[in-house]
């Protein structure tokens, strides 16, 4: 009989540890699993938030090492820095890890949640060419065009004209 089809009825942990003798008996194992957000609550920071996560895994047996090659999958809802919009985007992101054959759990949870906190950008936007709001009314110019008087915030605009 193929160990390999073993696998197959196999029930993905939501919590990530993996059985270590689980995976050597099989020879390696080939899962995916849908996990609730509700694991990854903490990871962005407010307002920003992951709606959908998708991991795909795969389980390689070597002599002393099970090596982890993975993929995490799926949405976030973001505000936008700009017009302050929140927006659905989507993200991906591969990652690879050993770990000793000799360990009795494998956690990829740490991993996975790792992985998801390196994705967080810096500043996100709704589109590249977002206008975001007027700084003095708060109107959102990608909807309609402000009628305040452009203002010149440079600090040192009170010193024009003074010198000569």
């Amino acid at each position: 009989m193929n160990e390999n089809l073993l696998y197959k009825d196999y029930d993905v942990p939501q919590d990530l540890q993996f059985k270590t003798a689980d995976i050597l008996r099989m020879g390696g194992l080939d899962c995916t699993a849908q996990l609730s957000p509700k694991y990854f609550e903490d990871i962005f920071a407010a307002p920003n938030q992951i709606t959908q996560v998708k991991v795909s895994l795969r389980f390689s047996v070597a002599s002393k090492e099970i090596l982890v090659q993975g993929n995490i999958a799926g949405k976030r809802l973001v505000q936008c820095a700009r017009c302050l919009k929140m927006t659905e985007q989507a993200f991906a992101e591969d990652f690879l890890e050993t770990y000793s054959n000799k360990s009795e759990i494998i956690d990829i949870m740490l991993l996975v949640r790792q992985t998801l906190s390196l994705t967080e950008e810096i500043r996100f936007l709704c589109k590249p060419d977002c206008k975001g709001l007027c700084p003095q009314c708060g109107q959102d110019l990608n909807v309609a065009p402000c009628k305040c008087k452009p203002v010149n915030l440079s600090p040192f605009a009170e010193l024009k004209g003074k010198f000569k």
